[in-house]
């Protein structure tokens, strides 16, 4: 799934989120979580590499997918493993961002709103993989 179709569907999570309550700080943070992540691809691109070159990143990533004009379901397992590339979609990073937020002090619901973020950015990429599978067999972006 695409940068602006994460920031589409999380826009559209903060909405009632907001009415129910939720502070700007805390939608910040879910936008953080649901949006910046994929941020991790062009900073783990640069790790791996040493390329500073954002539009090599992003063809670098882009290439690793595919998108078939068909709407066929390609239901799969998600991966628990830590992707290269792809450190921050990781369950284990999600899970330790949950835990944080419980040791977070004040900052609790910025970080649980993080988290929660976290969660739905990755849930949107295996629907969205279900639909478009990735050619190298992980989870689509």
């Amino acid at each position: 799934m695409l940068p602006p179709h994460h920031l589409l569907a999380t826009v559209a999570l903060a909405l009632p989120l907001r009415a129910r309550g939720w502070t700007s700080a805390a939608i910040a943070g879910l936008l953080v979580g649901g949006v910046l992540v994929d941020g991790d691809h062009y900073l783990s691109y640069v790790w791996h590499t040493g390329d500073l070159s954002i539009r090599r990143a992003y063809a670098f990533h882009r290439a690793a997918y595919r998108s078939p004009f068909g709407w066929n379901l390609h239901p799969r397992w998600p991966t628990l493993e830590v992707q290269r590339y792809r450190e921050l979609h990781s369950f284990a990073a999600i899970g330790a961002t949950f835990v944080l937020s419980l040791l977070a002090g004040r900052a609790t619901p910025i970080v649980r709103a993080i988290a929660i973020g976290l969660a739905f950015h990755r849930a949107l990429d295996e629907l969205s993989g279900w639909v478009h599978p990735p050619a190298s067999g992980g989870d689509d972006d």
